[in-house]
């Protein structure tokens, strides 16, 4: 499958999806104008890498700030990832937060009570 990368702006976070290796990164500052232009491509590169994904996936969230529509967002990428994870496939979430970024954090804490997919927390 082909990767999929979007480059960071000052509104935007840099996305890499490399379906071969099954690692997805967000990463960077998620508040663009129009959230659901932004996050098409993303969603429309997930559906196809469902149908056939590699032996694991890692979903990467190392956001530094994303506004509550990209919270929504951010929420319904890692539950296009569950039923895979239901039907035996092996995905995990890495939630990365600064240690001195306590809305990241808890951000983070609250998506881990919204999804079955195994979510580790990482301080950096």
């Amino acid at each position: 499958m082909k990767p999929l990368l979007i480059k960071s702006t000052t509104t935007t976070p840099q996305v890499t999806f490399d379906g071969d290796n099954g690692e997805l990164l967000i990463e960077g500052v998620s508040r663009p104008e129009d959230v659901l232009s932004f996050y098409k491509p993303v969603f429309e590169w997930i559906t196809e890498y469902v149908k056939n994904p590699s032996a694991e996936t890692n979903l990467i969230f190392k956001l530094k700030y994303h506004n509550s529509a990209s919270a929504k967002i951010v929420c319904r990428i890692m539950n296009m990832f569950d039923p895979m994870y239901k039907n035996g496939g092996k995905v995990q979430i890495k939630w990365y937060y600064n240690e001195a970024d306590e809305d990241i954090l808890e951000a983070g804490e609250d998506y881990q009570t919204l999804v079955d997919i195994p979510f580790e927390i990482i301080k950096n």
